[in-house]
Order: structure tokens, then sequence, then C-alpha cells
């Protein structure tokens, strides 16, 4: 998810071991050119994205953090390589093998932990998955790995939040950044020396037009791509070669460092996951972060004070461990308690505590050990250690990928289970579900048929509570259960069937709800029926009073339920005026898990007497609310309950393989078990 800049000089000799870390102190204090306010700005992007990350604190935009992270990378590096290059020192040979002391060992102990949790945790599918990413950090292309393979869900995507690795696309972003611009800068210096600066603000300025126009035309590419995020390494790389000078006045360097700290906090903060990005806003944390760096250079000042407060620069220090464990522990922890919402605020607590313990353990005995002039690892060794690593990982990770996630590791039954679970995931046909964002006319919506549609049909009508019902519609037909009478389904995905709400999630649900309602009432529909979930109803910020497909007022659960009930008792009531029968679907169970994956998880660990069990999150309330609307405006009412819950005990699997396709939608091959109570209810 972020990415940490990497301070590349060497660090002094260690001494006091662990408790000179506990002290806060950085291992590069007794450098003369060590900047505290530096290790300062690298905890405030950390804990920016970590708070991002576990949904804490209102960090809407803590994304930011990796900007911060490039331009300070970009600094420090360029100053090394400017330094060496003066010195008429400067070696390839050299540079790599710092990069490779401050990034493998970290990296290394991170991936392999994640390997044994992975085997441990995930399911084949998930493993298998696991295994291609960890070759591909492996190679430091993972941020090409995700970008393939966004299928136009991107990074902020609730599905990402399980993929263990994707926060190393930020460390393949520098690293391809780092095989290149070494030796632009040599070339450059030997050949445009009087023009390096002019050199590299072109190529920040040409990379920056480029971010613009991918962050408009091609989103995820300028997300996850270096050349559209080189502007940002290179806005620090300028600090680095002088192309600013130095600000000697206080008063401009105490107005430069807050201008910087708040336009970081502004964009942590206003900026939202689905605010156009990089683009425009990245300007904000990266121009933030570099007039902080100004600012420090030659003199204190108050923003430069408050940064190098010591505990704010341990988790500086630490801050690249920190970014390393933290994401993984979180999607461990949501995948091993099945979190179809977040973690709770205990459970986020744990990890993020587990985090901070974890990164200052790697930080003290697996990053120090192979940092400074006092490191015992001789360069031969350092590479020779790198090498095998990245040999391991790889073959580890392509082992995985080809056996399609080691289902040897369980027995006959158990993979069994597993494996008729995860086509349970894929079992539910949404072909006839609109997602539709602009709706004018009724040529605008694909209504799905069954049946004969030249007699009366049956309209059903709603989102995808409604979509799921297709195939034993189309059984019942089939079968002879409609007496002849065709179908009809008119189904958009996310939407209450409601003429004046909206989802926020950008579709025009009002417009395609007045659209159906028309079609309802047309002569040859005789009988409608109607299901929706009402998880819009139950969450806040999830749904707008709207006017032609505008929203006008975002509504609390409480505003949203009424206006919905008050929509669906008028749309009732004019069916029936206008000759036909309404039946209204009373919610289906949904649920707080992905049953799927609970009976997954529950068929490996159940041996240990680890056995999770799902909760009923539908709200009993707002059903009993909606039966009440629909009897009083002359509706009839059909309660999947009745089947799916007898004796008031809701079956969710059935011999250890779900009845679910997810949380809240039953799966295609087993909705067949409504035929007898709908043939009812129809006729």
């Amino acid at each position: 998810m972020v990415t940490h800049a990497i301070a590349d000089r060497e660090a002094p000799p260690h001494r006091g071991g662990f408790l000179k870390s506990i002290a806060f102190h950085s291992n590069l204090a007794q450098s003369s050119k060590y900047r505290a306010d530096i290790d300062g700005l690298r905890a405030i992007a950390v804990l920016s994205v970590v708070f991002f990350h576990a949904k804490i604190l209102q960090c809407k935009g803590g994304y930011v953090g990796v900007d911060v992270f490039f331009v300070i990378s970009g600094y420090l590096v360029t100053s090394l390589i400017v330094k060496d290059v003066t010195e008429g020192k400067f070696s390839f040979v050299t540079f790599y093998e710092r990069r490779v002391r401050r990034i493998f060992p970290a990296l290394f102990a991170v991936l392999f932990f994640c390997v044994l949790a992975g085997c441990l945790i995930f399911a084949p599918e998930e493993l298998g998955i696991f295994g291609k990413t960890l070759t591909a950090t492996t190679f430091f292309a993972s941020n090409i790995e995700f970008w393939r393979h966004s299928s136009g869900l991107g990074y902020f995507n609730r599905t990402s939040e399980f993929q263990v690795l994707l926060h190393t696309w930020s460390l393949s972003v520098e690293e391809q950044f780092y095989l290149v611009f070494p030796t632009v800068l040599l070339v450059l210096s030997r050949w445009a020396k009087k023009r390096i600066n002019l050199c590299i603000l072109i190529l920040a300025v040409m990379s920056f037009g480029l971010s613009l126009w991918a962050t408009a035309h091609r989103p995820f590419a300028a997300f996850y791509l270096s050349v559209p995020r080189a502007w940002e390494l290179l806005t620090g790389a300028l600090l680095a070669t002088g192309f600013v000078p130095s600000l000697r006045s206080r008063v401009v360097r105490e107005l430069a460092g807050l201008a910087g700290l708040s336009m970081i906090v502004a964009a942590v903060f206003t900026l939202t996951a689905a605010t156009p990005f990089p683009g425009y806003a990245a300007l904000l944390p990266c121009l933030g972060t570099g007039l902080i760096i100004w600012a420090g250079e030659q003199g204190d000042s108050t923003t430069k004070l408050a940064l190098s407060f010591r505990p704010l620069v341990f988790i500086g220090v630490i801050s690249y461990s920190l970014y390393l464990w933290h994401w993984p522990l979180l999607v461990f922890s949501r995948y091993f308690f099945l979190k179809a919402d977040d973690l709770t605020g205990g459970e986020t607590a744990v990890v993020l505590a587990s985090s901070g313990i974890l990164a200052f353990l790697s930080f003290e005995f697996v990053e120090r050990p192979f940092r400074g002039s006092a490191s015992r690892f001789t360069r031969r060794q350092v590479f020779t250690l790198g090498l095998a690593a990245s040999a391991a990982s790889v073959v580890i990770g392509s082992a995985v990928y080809l056996s399609h996630g080691l289902p040897q590791r369980y027995g006959k039954l158990t993979r069994q289970v597993i494996e008729e679970n995860m086509n349970r995931r894929q079992d539910y046909d949404d072909r006839c579900a609109n997602w539709l964002t602009d709706v004018h006319k009724m040529a605008d919506i694909q209504f799905c048929a069954v049946g004969n549609q030249s007699s009366k049909k049956i309209m059903f009508w709603g989102d995808s509570h409604v979509g799921q019902l297709l195939p034993v519609v189309r059984t019942m037909y089939a079968g002879g259960d409609l007496k002849g009478e065709g179908a009809l389904f008119a189904i958009e995905a996310g939407c209450l069937p409601a003429e004046h709400l909206n989802s926020l999630g950008g579709y025009h649900c009002d417009s395609f709800a007045k659209l159906a309602m028309a079609r309802a009432e047309e002569t040859d529909i005789d009988t409608v029926f109607i299901a929706f979930n009402t998880w819009w109803t139950t969450h806040g910020d999830a749904v707008c009073a709207s006017v032609d497909g505008r929203c006008t007022k975002t509504l609390s659960p409480e505003e949203s339920g009424q206006l919905f009930l008050k929509d669906l008792a008028d749309e009732v009531s004019a069916l029936r005026s206008a000759g036909k029968r309404v039946i209204i679907c009373l919610p289906f169970p949904m649920y707080d898990k992905s049953i799927p994956e609970l009976e997954m998880r529950n068929a490996v660990f159940g041996r240990f007497g680890l056995v999770g069990h799902a909760t009923d999150v539908t709200s009993p309330a707002m059903s009993e609310d909606i039966r009440t609307t629909a009897i009083g405006a002359g509706a009839r009412v059909f309660d999947p309950r009745a089947i799916l819950c007898p004796g008031g005990k809701c079956i969710t699997q059935v011999g250890g393989v779900s009845v679910y396709a997810d949380n809240h939608h039953l799966a295609g091959s087993e909705v067949g078990i409504f035929r007898e109570s709908l043939a009812q209810v129809l006729r």
C-alpha cells in the first residue's frame, strides 16, 4: 500500500543495543548530517497509512503517506549519489549493496512469515494467488502484477483488502526507479553537469503530465506504475541537487514548515478513496513534504522541532518494518476472523500493538545487523544471502502457484469440502443484473425473459436479491408451476426499488425504479414480485434522497428507512390500483461472514476446536415494518425465512457445504428449496 523512503547513509557503530533503541535513538543520530525531523516526518507518513488501513481516526486520505515517502526517498538517495559522484567514488556495486542491506532483510523476514501464515490460514485458491504475488514481489514487480489484475476494482476495493502482499507495490515502484535513476544522474553529471537541475525538472514535468493524463484515462496504471509516479521521487531529487536555494530566514522557514505540514494533514483528512489519484491531488502531500525538507535544511523551525520529538522519531526509525508488518497482520486477521465488515476496535488494537512490537523486533534484530559500517556481514555475504533468499522465495512462490495452492496440505475429505465451498462462491448468475449509472429510457434497461412472453407475465423487480431467484423461476416455468405464464426480470444491482432514493455508488437507482414501475404498469403484467436487500437502509452514508438521479441529501439509516417504506407503499398502492397482484418479499437473512469462507475455515480449523459461526445481521424491526407496510398497501407477503429458518434456526450449510454464494446471496443450485413456496404464493 505505501512505500518506505530509504535513508542509505552509512550508520555509525551501534552501541547500547536494546536499551539504545528503547531510548528512541536513531542509529544515524551520531552523524553530523542526520536530521531527526525527517524520521519524524516518516512517522507521520507511516502512521497515516497504518490508520488508513486500520480504518481509524478518519484518516480517509492516509494512503498519501506513500507520496510522502517517495519524496523523502528521492531526497535522501539522491543526496548520497550526488555526494559520491562529487567525491569521485560512486560505485554501482556499493549503491546496490546499500539497498540490499536496507531492503532485503526485513522484507524477506515478512515474506517468509507470510508463507508460513498463508499455508496455515489460506484456502488453496487464495494461497495460489499469494504464490503468484510472492514471485512478483521477489522481482520487485508486484506493482505491475496488481495493475494487470486490478480488473476494474483497483487499490481501494474491498477485494484488495485480502491481498496480503498488496502493500509491496510501492517498494516495487522505488526499486524500478532506482534501477534507472543512478545511471541517469551519473550521465548527467558527466555530460550536462551545469544542467542537471534543468534535466531533472524536465523529467519530473513529463512524469507529472503523464500522471495527470493517466489519472483521467488509465487510473489504475497511474496509481501502480513507476513512470507516472517518478515525479514524486524526482521532487525529492530536485531538493537534493540544490534546485531551490536554502532558506536562511527563520521567518520563511517557519512559514514553509507550517505550510508543508498543513498540506500533508489536509491531504490525510480531506482526500478519500473516491478522489482521483495521484493526479493533481498528489501535489498536496508531495509539495508539503518538499516544503518541510526544504525548511529544515539550514536551521531550526517550530515544525522541525515538533517532528524531532523523540517518540515520533523512534516510530520513524522503525517505520520500514512497521509498514511491512502491519498490512499482512491486518489481512490475516480479517481472513482468519472472516470479517465481511471491519475488525472490531479491540481486534484492531491487538493487531496494531502486535505490528508495533514486531516492527521493533524486526528493526533491532533483523534490519540493524545488516546496516552500517559496523555490520559483521561482508559485501559478498550480503549479496549471497540476498540471492539465496530471492531464489528460495521464487521457488516457493512458483511451487505454490503451480500446485494451485498446495491442496495436499489437507486430507481427502477436507479437500472435498473446501473445493465444494470454493465452487459455491461462483454458483451465482448475475448476467441479468444491470449495473447502470446512466438510465434515461426503457431501452437502457436489460430485462431478462423466462418462458412465453406473449401471454400474461409475472414481473420480478428489485436488486440482486430478486435476481438470485432466476434459476428457480426457470425451473418452475419448465415444470408448469407458473401455469404457462412467462416471467420478466428487472434487476438493478445495488439499488432499492424506490423512486426517490439513490445509492451513493453512482447508480441511477431512482431513474431505474421509475422506468421499472412504468413497465410493471403495462397491461401484459398481471403480477409483480418485489424483493430487495435492506442493507442500504441500515448503514449511514449509503443512501441519499434524489431527484432525477441527483442526490439532494445524504440520509441517515432512519431517514432512508422511512423514505423507502413510503416509496414502497406508494408503489404497491399504484400497482394495486392498476389491477396488479403485488407480492413483497421480506428480507433474506444476511450474515456478518461469507458462508463459503466460513465453512472452508471450519473444515481446516475444526479439528482444533476452532469452529466459527455466522451471525444474522438482518434487522428484525425493518422486516416487520416492511411486512406491515406491504399488507397495509394491499400486497401479499413472501417470507423466505419460513423455508430457510425452520423452527427459528436458519440453515447456512449442509454437511459443511454452504448453501450461500457469499454472505447474503443463495447459491444458484440451492434456490430450488423455494420452488413449492413460491409456486403457492404466485398462484
